[in-house]
């Protein structure tokens, strides 16, 4: 789907499902909070840090955020931002390939399950990646290609609720080349409430991995 068309349908998933993360694809709100509460356990404490919510919804992966730091979301979704508005977030509807924001204007740019719903992700990690401080961290989270579960599910499901599922390597390979090291992996096993933190990636426990967040830090200038 286009832009237009997914923003008419998180439009109407917020209508619908209001502040909810019901607003959200996911595969029920057990999953979603046990998939935000281990990212920000690997991600650790923060205070005093300016963070970019890219694709932020209605605002419930970032909201734990908004007590101690200073939380920006960005969405197309303008019913979304509502929510996500009263979550405690700084809010602006924008483009991900075009934010207006100055260079290096993040400690943290997070970006989650937004990848897999667009054809093209280059644009959109450049412009995350241009925002983020030398010395700061990028992460994004999304769905794994090589998933045995999401082999067999495309085979008897018709309904295609997204564009495209992602392999390590591949994102590893872009964010290497954006600018980013010490890239680990934070590996989801969907049903279990298990997950995995590694720096490396190919082995036969990844055929389950149903998911993962990539992080690393953006070397100096």
């Amino acid at each position: 789907m286009g832009n237009s068309q997914w923003q008419q349908y998180f439009d109407q998933k917020a209508a619908t499902h209001g502040a909810s993360v019901k607003s959200s694809d996911y595969f029920d709100d057990d999953s979603f909070f046990v998939q935000r509460d281990h990212i920000l356990q690997w991600i650790g404490p923060l205070a005093g840090k300016r963070i970019l919510d890219a694709g932020c919804g209605v605002g419930a992966f970032s909201e734990p955020w908004t007590p101690a730091n200073t939380v920006v979301g960005v969405d197309f979704s303008a019913k979304s931002l509502e929510y996500a508005a009263k979550r405690g977030l700084q809010t602006l509807s924008a483009d991900l390939t075009a934010l207006p924001f100055e260079s290096g204007s993040f400690d943290l740019v997070v970006c989650i399950g937004v990848i897999q719903l667009i054809e093209n992700f280059q644009p959109v990690l450049a412009e995350l990646a241009r925002v983020t401080k030398p010395g700061g961290m990028l992460l994004v989270q999304t769905l794994h290609r090589g998933s045995l579960q999401r082999k067999l599910l495309g085979l008897v499901e018709r309904s295609k609720k997204f564009d495209r599922m992602y392999e390590m390597a591949e994102l590893r390979d872009e964010f290497d080349r954006l600018g980013f090291g010490e890239a680990s992996f934070l590996k989801q096993y969907h049903p279990f409430k298990t997950v995995d933190s590694s720096d490396s990636f190919g082995g036969i426990g990844d055929w389950f991995c149903t998911s993962f967040a990539i992080r690393g830090i953006k070397r100096g200038e």
